[in-house]
């Protein structure tokens, strides 16, 4: 169905495709994955028009195909959903609105049809993939997941050649996820060529027909189905990773105590400690109370009920710099829009929460100082940047999330909140934020919240379940197993 040949990508020095050739058949789900920086994004930037390649051709269906733009990778059946959901969606229109967006901008639907046609549109298109949302409210009121499904809902609806899925369960629940599995094999089944793109292998072994490796811009290998995890770590790394689990740890006098606090009115109530040295793990499926409850304890939101105590003392954070202010820090889920500041350079991105340490006489900035800071704090975590001052937006998915992180390095924070830190991101940027937070939980408590209880078990000491906004278990993470996690977490006690 597509053909990639000798496709080569230069962003001045850097070499970020080096003559890949790839086919992808009809009716085929062929994963592509691949460490942060690796060259995923722009190769599929290159498949839906984003980027124009340097040199090299594509195919569509035998034809050589120009792609200069979204519309013209549309026109030949290409559609792309992207990482971050926010590029596929317009605040301040309707949801009706934006699901019938790709009609309304080509023509198809005109520009003077009344609003009860673009809704009647709008139905069709939810209908593709089975979404139920109120058509009539803004866009910006749905949840993340919501989002998600209205942008793929929308792609389906043109009846594409190429659907290519950049990371499409970074924000759906496991019945969600599930959803969209089912309508992948229902297209594939139809003839439609699949690209999928994860850093979730799981979902990669069970969902591809075969698996594309890239490396440093190179591609490294194929896999056919069925597929071993341990050769994609391997063709991704460059070298066998074995797998072990490492010794936990105890921890010491409580960091954190919270005691009769709700994750919403109404809800259970939570006490719960985060000990000195340890990695408290908390896991829950999508709407569980995690997140609201992370939230209240960074003065993201008002605490409902209860006291928190930190260090002993009580301490209840009027809003998040009050929070920062008595050695907090925080993580939060949706890094693009709750974490990072569009525009800005990484250097301005990572010195934000501790501006006064680099501030002067008079209140002015010391750039030397926060240059230095960042080369320092990047050195520490691997990041992968062209230099202090390159526009955040440059970095990979993995990168930006490890700018998010590496900022509240610099601090002395006695706790540390990371709410879905490892979302999106692939193996090798995981295990380097993970060695950077293990070591600050010598120090501190740190406490780690993920749907996934597989990026649990390989961080944490000590583990809470929750669901239905309350703690359904606590235990041991060396006594802990994926199996058992994911039964608490959907509600089901043994």
């Amino acid at each position: 169905m597509v053909s990639v040949r000798g496709v080569t990508m230069w962003f001045g020095a850097t070499h970020a495709l080096d003559a890949v050739d790839l086919d992808v058949r009809q009716g085929e789900i062929l994963g592509l994955v691949g460490t942060n920086g690796a060259g995923k994004s722009t190769l599929i930037k290159i498949l839906s028009g984003v980027y124009a390649a340097t040199s090299g051709t594509v195919e569509v269906g035998g034809r050589r195909v120009t792609l200069t733009d979204p519309i013209s990778a549309s026109r030949a059946g290409i559609e792309t959903v992207h990482q971050n959901i926010d590029h596929g969606v317009i605040p301040g229109m309707t949801v009706a609105e934006n699901l019938a967006l790709d009609s309304l901008a080509d023509g198809s639907v005109p520009w003077w049809a009344s609003p009860a046609a673009v809704r009647r549109h709008a139905e069709g298109v939810a209908a593709s993939l089975g979404l139920e949302v109120s058509l009539g409210i803004p866009v910006e009121r749905l949840s993340a997941s919501e989002r998600q499904q209205l942008i793929i809902a929308r792609a389906l609806a043109r009846e594409p050649r190429l659907l290519i899925l950049d990371e499409p369960t970074s924000t759906l629940s496991a019945a969600e996820s599930e959803t969209l599995f089912s309508v992948v094999r229902r297209l594939a089944s139809t003839g439609v060529a699949v690209i999928y793109i994860s850093h979730y292998l799981g979902e990669v072994e069970g969902l591809c027909d075969r698996v594309a490796v890239l490396r440093d811009g190179r591609l490294v290998g194929t896999f056919e189905h069925p597929i071993a995890r341990a050769h994609l770590v391997e063709a991704m790394l460059g070298t066998l990773v074995a797998e072990s689990r490492r010794g936990r740890r105890s921890g010491g006098d409580p960091v954190l105590q919270v005691r009769g606090f709700r994750a919403w009115p109404g809800a259970p109530m939570i006490d719960f400690d985060a000990r000195r040295g340890e990695v408290l793990g908390i896991t829950g499926l999508i709407a569980s109370g995690k997140t609201e409850l992370l939230q209240q304890v960074f003065g993201l939101r008002p605490i409902v009920s209860g006291v928190m105590l930190l260090e002993g003392r009580p301490a209840i954070p009027a809003d998040p710099a009050d929070a920062v202010d008595a050695g907090i820090a925080f993580v939060p889920e949706e890094r693009g829009n709750q974490a990072i500041v569009p525009g800005w350079s990484v250097r301005q991105n990572i010195t934000l929460p501790y501006l006064k340490r680099y501030a002067g006489f008079g209140g002015l900035m010391n750039r030397r100082s926060e240059r230095q800071a960042t080369r320092d704090l990047g050195s520490r975590i691997a990041l992968k940047y062209s230099s202090p001052e390159a526009p955040i937006e440059s970095l990979s998915g993995g990168n930006q999330q490890k700018v998010i992180v590496a900022r509240w390095l610099q601090g002395d924070a006695r706790l540390f909140i990371l709410d879905e830190p490892f979302r999106g991101i692939d193996i090798g940027a995981r295990h380097d934020i993970g060695v950077q937070l293990r070591a600050a939980a010598q120090h501190s408590a740190l406490v780690v919240a993920s749907s996934d209880p597989e990026e649990i078990l390989e961080v944490a000491d000590r583990i809470l379940v929750m669901a239905g906004g309350g703690i359904v278990g606590e235990m041991s993470a060396a006594d802990a197993t994926t199996r058992t996690l994911a039964q608490m977490m959907s509600g089901v006690t043994t």
